[in-house]
């Protein structure tokens, strides 16, 4: 473990010496500030006419289910772009420069490589989440009503997603050299996941039902509507560790030219 953990340090830290960690930071922390400042206004309006808003009565409006839920439904969007920019260079980059080799000559197993990779990318998404606890805390000590089970389920949705895509994001990276190609091939791959959620507009029938459950989104917003469900969880394990397989069935190409 002190080797994964090495590794993370130095994928975690490198976020702090490229415009990649702080651009993105800062994007992230506007777009959400701005996102949540626009739904609470919003809501505030929405109290004072509910009739008009199309509110049969202001008490049957959640403040939670308004706010909260309506925010992590919608902020998913932003890891479609997000996940490619922190993903396209944990292996891309290292290809480029041709320091992957000289990390496969180091006593690591190609395990711990991933591993420690994808940690270090799960902690700097984690420090994004702060302000979005920040955001729910302030919203609280300004009398806010806040039902916070649906709000740390939909807190704990947005987490396994993000983890989620990042998995898949590390994958994409290893097949190419090209932190370009590696960020636009994630974010293709995200928007077909992204799409199944729609398959069912395209008519009945099993078929669109079952690409729908395929989907992520639909796991994610049972966790968004307060809806633990520990199918949703193993779903989202699933998904983390068959894209986690895939990178280390990706890296281990490099064996097949000395067969």
């Amino acid at each position: 473990m002190k080797k994964v953990f090495a590794i993370a340090r130095k994928e975690f830290a490198s976020f702090f010496r490229s415009w990649t960690g702080v651009l993105t930071g800062v994007m992230f922390f506007l777009i959400t500030g701005i996102f949540f400042v626009m739904l609470v206004l919003s809501y505030a309006k929405i109290s004072m006419d509910p009739r008009g808003a199309g509110f049969s009565s202001f008490p049957d409006l959640s403040q939670t289910h308004y706010i909260f839920g309506s925010f992590f439904l919608n902020v998913n969007v932003i890891l479609l772009f997000l996940v490619p920019l922190l993903t396209m260079r944990s292996f891309a980059e290292e290809k480029k420069h041709e320091t992957l080799e000289l990390l496969f000559t180091y006593p690591l197993s190609d395990l711990e490589i991933v591993a420690g990779k994808l940690l270090g990318l799960i902690w700097f998404f984690e420090i994004l989440l702060v302000p979005l606890a920040g955001y729910f805390l302030v919203f609280h000590l300004l009398g806010g009503e806040v039902d916070w089970g649906p709000v740390l389920s939909g807190f704990l949705g947005f987490w396994v997603l993000g983890v989620a895509y990042l998995a898949a994001g590390v994958f994409i990276s290893t097949l190419t050299k090209s932190s370009v190609m590696s960020a636009m091939g994630t974010f293709g791959l995200l928007v077909i996941f992204w799409m199944m959620d729609l398959a069912p507009m395209a008519g009945g029938g099993g078929w669109p039902l079952l690409i729908s459950a395929m989907s992520p989104l639909k796991h994610f917003r049972n966790l968004t509507y307060g809806i633990l469900d520990l199918r949703d969880l193993v779903y989202f394990g699933f998904f983390f560790f068959y894209f986690l397989f895939l990178s280390l069935r990706s890296i281990e190409t490099r064996n097949w030219k000395n067969v």
